[in-house]
């Protein structure tokens, strides 16, 4: 006599709703912070290129500071502004420098946070990769914070009198750098958790 058991149909994995929310609002947001990056990328190019190279009278410039005039007639640089095509090669050099220092961070937690909400729109939220993105995040803010302080000392260097090193934005990406921190290293220590718990089942 044969016995026939009845056995249930593998079950399907459902992914999450909160998850799938997570999913579609992440691909906009990576998308959105590619079209940042290729615009602030674009635009610090065509700053430095122009600071380097260009000799006219409709640049004006002065440490963390450009203005461009389209009018017909320019008129005289203000107080402190100097147009690119009169100051000495090692000045350009400088201003040049110091706009790579203080955009380039922002750059970069553009670019990490491209990467982070890839992942996100992946499906992958509280993994490993992740703390160390917003680790990387973190880092690129403090960066941010210093870079000020640095071109003061590139643009100060080469000649120029800069007084507006000392920002309040600086000091508001330190603390958030900093605070990042400590959430990246308790994300990774959690991810890690998880990781080692899964391994016992």
């Amino acid at each position: 006599m044969a016995l026939i058991l009845d056995f249930p149909p593998p079950s399907t994995t459902v992914e999450p709703e909160a998850l799938g929310r997570i999913r579609r609002l992440s691909r906009p947001l990576e998308w959105l912070f590619t079209g940042l990056l290729g615009l602030g990328s674009a635009l610090l190019a065509v700053a430095v290129f122009a600071v380097l190279f260009y000799a006219g009278d409709r640049l004006q410039i002065r440490p963390g500071g450009m203005q461009i005039y389209i009018e017909a007639t320019v008129p005289p640089p203000p107080p402190g502004w100097t147009t690119v095509g009169v100051i000495p090669t090692i000045r350009k050099i400088a201003l040049a420098t110091s706009a790579c220092l203080m955009i380039g961070p922002a750059l970069a937690v553009l670019w990490q946070l491209r990467k982070l909400f890839r992942l996100y729109g992946a499906g992958v939220i509280l993994g490993i990769e992740n703390a160390r993105i917003i680790g990387q995040i973190a880092g690129s803010l403090v960066a941010y914070a210093l870079a000020p302080t640095l071109g003061h000392f590139v643009v100060e260097a080469a000649g120029f009198d800069d007084e507006g090193w000392l920002r309040l934005d600086s000091l508001q990406a330190l603390t958030l750098g900093l605070v990042l921190f400590v959430i990246a290293r308790v994300m990774r220590w959690g991810a890690e958790v998880a990781d080692d718990a899964a391994r016992f089942v």
